[in-house]
């Protein structure tokens, strides 16, 4: 306030030397007042605007005891012209019972991936002579296929005719579709697959690369 009041003196004094109109003294004090206050306002940092809340990213959720849950994902890898299939069987406490990875030729198309993916998480739950499960993946597309009791006539539909052939003699309940984050274990066997050959399958374990992403699903 000092300074703009010594400012408007200063400035009262030039119009006296060059105006026939003087600056009247009685305004000094609420000229400097004014300039204060606009110059306040022009250098006044805006407020923010509070951004909503974001949304958590949905973990894996366990199925109800006693089912297991079997997650499935494809990875492709245009550069080597080949793709990764992924599977993790979880129980109901989020313990791995089984993960797999294998690598294959590239099919036509992403949905052709995830629809291996699929099949290959039924063969190994047969395998491995499970009891009810769930089987999800973060693929929306197979999943609705999977749900649907029509034959699918997309260009993996041949796929989906077989898993359901598959389910006959099986105890699946459900399919249920996921986010990538709730995926996250069969997503990164699927990636992982890159540095193997064939298929690999670990009994109550994943490879090592894969420990904490698993862990990370409990935060």
């Amino acid at each position: 306030m000092f300074a703009s009041i010594t400012w408007t003196i200063w400035r009262r004094r030039n119009q006296l030397r060059t105006s026939s109109r003087p600056f009247p003294l009685a305004q000094v004090v609420p000229s400097a007042r004014q300039m204060l206050h606009e110059y306040t306002e022009a250098n006044q940092t805006p407020t923010l605007q509070s951004l909503p809340p974001q949304r958590s990213q949905p973990r894996w959720e366990p199925p109800p005891p006693p089912f297991i849950k079997i997650n499935f994902d494809g990875a492709l890898f245009k550069d080597i012209e080949e793709a990764g299939l992924g599977v993790a069987v979880r129980d109901s406490h989020g313990n791995i019972l089984a993960s797999l990875a294998e690598k294959i030729k590239m099919p036509s198309s992403s949905d052709e991936v995830e629809a291996l993916a699929a099949v290959r998480a039924i063969t190994l739950a047969m395998d491995l002579n499970l009891p009810s499960f769930i089987v999800e993946g973060d693929s929306e597309v197979v999943i609705s296929a999977l749900r649907k009791k029509e034959d699918s006539f997309s260009s993996f539909g041949y796929l989906i005719s077989s898993v359901k052939q598959f389910l006959v003699n099986c105890n699946c309940i459900s399919f249920s579709h996921t986010r990538r984050s709730g995926n996250s274990v069969a997503h990164s066997l699927a990636k992982f697959t890159k540095t193997i050959d064939g298929v690999l399958v670990w009994m109550e374990d994943v490879p090592p690369p894969i420990l904490d992403v698993l862990l990370a699903d409990f935060g």
